[in-house]
């Protein structure tokens, strides 16, 4: 039995159990004292020292932070050819005929969606003094504020 137990413990298969602390009291010993110790490794305690993290709010000037969080907005933005920018453009449907008989199709105009209408490239954006969002969008070569 005592040969099993040696080729087990070459290989790596059994377990150390004459290494764990007795009970001896010791002055300078820290309060764990009674840790299990394996080997030659020592399981301490030791203080580590982390960077804190930085301020969350920074202070700045009026209008030098940008706008945050509305750029899912900026990318539906499309412009037409005259340069007008918008969420989408509406052609009106022109009435077939004109008939005096029936107010209620008068009354009500018919809009159908403009497809002919290019993405905008919104570069930048800015809070003015007004408190409104502008969209600095590129428009044949030139940026424009909108």
């Amino acid at each position: 039995m005592g040969i099993f137990r040696r080729l087990a413990g070459l290989l790596g298969f059994s377990k150390d159990e004459g290494h764990e602390v007795r009970d001896v009291e010791d002055e300078n010993a820290g309060p764990h004292n009674n840790l299990p110790r394996k080997g030659f490794s020592v399981p301490v305690q030791v203080p580590v020292s982390r960077d804190l993290p930085g301020p969350i709010l920074v202070q700045c000037n009026r209008g030098a932070g940008g706008v945050q969080g509305l750029r899912w907005y900026a990318k539906r933005l499309r412009i037409d050819e005259d340069g007008d920018v918008a969420d989408e453009f509406l052609n009106e449907i022109p009435p077939d005929a004109p008939s005096s008989t029936d107010e209620n199709n008068r009354k009500f105009r018919k809009f159908e969606l403009k497809y002919t209408t290019k993405p905008a490239k919104v570069t930048s954006q800015a809070l003015s003094a007004a408190g409104k969002i502008k969209y600095r969008v590129e428009y044949q070569g030139k940026l424009e504020w909108i």
